[in-house]
């Protein structure tokens, strides 16, 4: 049963003839940029024009090693580069409100890494500076762009499996080494890695209805490097209270698993005709049609880089089209909002609302 094809869920360029004409800016040149970013637009064939830093050292060692024609330090300068079209926004939270009222001076698309923000009250901050600027932002939240992630999709969007009324997620990790920054964040494993989770988790809700209520339960092992639990795990509802609505999710996260041979990242969707699994590497789908059979596809390409060019490709798809980027603010603040009321309910031990989270109905 072919239902599923490499194209279908492989990023590729669009209709575009002169992809020169969208020439990246990069801003920000740390480790995401040089191990994701660069090594998926060079993959795709994306051209990369110039990239900046705070760092002279990280700037030049970056263009040296990928071959951009033009590095600086100064954001001012590389808005100053007609060539500059896109702007690739690499770098952490705190300094992106000041970078984008830098790049309102001289306007260009631009694709912030995910989330938009780390608390929501920031994020709404970008978003309506951005709009004020007259800055067409998008969200980077590149992991919907992921193969394994792409396939579960497509593979949705045949409606094989029925009513869709169970999404669930197990990923087991361990990132709690030792003087890295992330053991430094504040409830790291739920706004910054897990907002990837908590993303799709929409990303994959066939209804138009958005998530409602969330309780979420964390655990801290005595001796751990991370300052905030590197466990979670969150209940989320769709529609009203009352557990009669037509879907429901449930995300957990072990990041403290010192035994990498049991390490995994797994999603479960059911349908009232079938179920659909998948890791990074297989896609599985079961159908009530077809007894006694599992359908198992060995999936092409993986999320690092290959997610990376899928996002930006899209994004500049939609820039050339005059459509909304894939991932508008005001969807990524619906993530965000959701990672924000799973860190209130882990503290305080009650299931939050949407909509008290987005204090009313004008954020809702």
């Amino acid at each position: 049963m072919d239902f599923l094809r490499p194209e279908d869920y492989l990023p590729k360029k669009s209709h575009i003839s002169d992809w020169s004409r969208y020439g990246i800016g990069l801003i920000g040149c740390g480790s995401i940029a040089n191990t994701a970013h660069l090594p998926a637009y060079r993959k795709y064939g994306l051209p990369v024009v110039a990239c900046c830093d705070v760092s002279e050292e990280a700037a030049r060692a970056t263009a040296e090693k990928f071959g951009i024609p033009r590095w600086t330090t100064d954001v001012r300068e590389l808005l100053a580069m007609d060539e500059v079209r896109i702007i690739d926004l690499a770098i952490h939270p705190k300094p992106r409100l000041e970078v984008l009222r830098q790049i309102g001076q001289a306007p260009r698309p631009v694709l912030c890494q995910k989330p938009l923000a780390l608390d929501l009250e920031h994020a709404f901050t970008l978003a309506e500076e951005a709009a004020r600027l007259g800055i067409v932002l998008g969200v980077n939240q590149q992991a919907r762009w992921a193969p394994a992630h792409r396939a579960l999709k497509q593979v949705l969007g045949q409606q094989l499996i029925g009513e869709i009324y169970s999404i669930h997620h197990y990923m087991r990790s361990f990132q709690d080494q030792p003087g890295w920054w992330w053991t430094k964040m504040e409830n790291f494993n739920i706004v910054d890695h897990g907002v990837h989770y908590v993303d799709l988790c929409r990303y994959f809700n066939p209804y138009p209805e958005e998530w409602s209520r969330v309780h979420c339960t964390t655990a801290q092992l005595k001796e751990q490097n991370a300052i905030d639990p590197l466990i979670y795990s969150a209940n989320v509802e769709f529609g009203p209270p009352g557990g009669r609505n037509p879907l429901m999710a449930s995300l957990h996260f072990n990041n403290i698993v010192r035994a990498s041979r049991s390490h995994s990242n797994t999603w479960w969707i059911d349908g009232t005709e079938g179920s659909l699994w998948c890791t990074q590497d297989t896609l599985y789908m079961a159908l009530n049609k077809h007894k006694n059979v599992i359908h198992e596809i060995r999936l092409k390409g993986s999320w690092f880089p290959d997610a990376f060019a899928g996002s930006m490709l899209a994004f500049i798809t939609a820039i050339d089209e005059g459509g909304e980027p894939p991932v508008t603010p005001n969807d990524n603040l619906q993530t965000v909002a959701m990672t924000t009321a799973m860190v209130i309910s882990s503290r305080e031990g009650r299931t939050v609302e949407r909509t008290d989270v987005l204090k009313g109905s004008e954020r809702s």
